[in-house]
């Protein structure tokens, strides 16, 4: 065989040999990108349900309704996949009320809460639909009356108080894992555990509503979240 047959068979081996090389490389590739999570965001509405501020007895009378409603968001990144499940790390916010019908000198008494967290997601599944939740939050609760003549705002904080404390929950991404289908409906639950101690008044407007031991306000907070999720 002389050296140019040599090096023109040489060179069509290497050729073929790297076309399918790289035809393998690209089919791995495109199934790795369509199996893996990417970033999940969502946002929510919440309803939270918080026995023991329900519980509270103000010198002023009345109570903390049963349910309440907020507004919340979250983003969480992939951090590490093991078989059918993904672990992933992100940040969350909420801003949640409760209403009251204790008599107050202005027209009404929330309880407003508000929180930050550092959270993590195991979702779990061929279709990475299902999750379980778990993280540390760091909440601003306050109660405070409130007029609601929205030309002339006007409040006045009875109390406030701050903690951290850690959640627990579950979620469900209804259809995902379907073909196209990057974002949809959301539902989720939390179980929040945090203590913000003894409810009292710290500011007097004209009389007393909490007085100087309305009860102890801590967890759990149950909070159940309606939302949309894509990724």
């Amino acid at each position: 065989m002389n050296a140019s047959l040599f090096v023109k068979r040489t060179c069509t081996a290497l050729a073929v040999g790297g076309l399918a090389f790289a035809a393998d490389a690209a089919a791995q590739y495109e199934e790795y990108e369509s199996t893996r999570t990417g970033i999940r965001s969502e946002v929510w509405l919440a309803l939270p349900s918080w026995p023991s501020l329900a519980d509270l007895r103000p010198v002023a009378g009345g109570s903390f309704e049963g349910i309440g409603y907020g507004i919340g968001a979250a983003a969480h990144w992939p951090l590490r996949q093991r078989g059918n499940g993904t672990l992933m790390l992100g940040v969350e916010g909420v801003v949640m009320a409760t209403e009251s019908d204790i008599p107050v000198y202005l027209d009404e008494l929330l309880a407003r809460d508000a929180y930050l967290a550092v959270s993590a997601k195991w979702m779990m599944g061929k279709a990475q639909n299902a999750s379980l939740d778990f993280g540390l939050a760091y909440h601003l609760l306050d109660i405070a009356q409130l007029d609601s003549d929205y030309y002339a705002a006007v409040e006045f904080e009875s109390w406030e108080e701050s903690a951290t404390g850690f959640f627990i929950g579950a979620g469900w991404d209804i259809g995902a894992g379907k073909p196209g289908k990057n974002s949809g409906l959301s539902l989720g639950l939390k179980v929040h555990f945090v203590d913000f101690g003894i409810v009292r008044d710290e500011d007097i407007f004209v009389a007393p509503v909490l007085g100087r031991n309305a009860g102890d306000l801590g967890g759990p907070i149950y909070s159940l979240q309606i939302g949309y999720r894509w990724r």
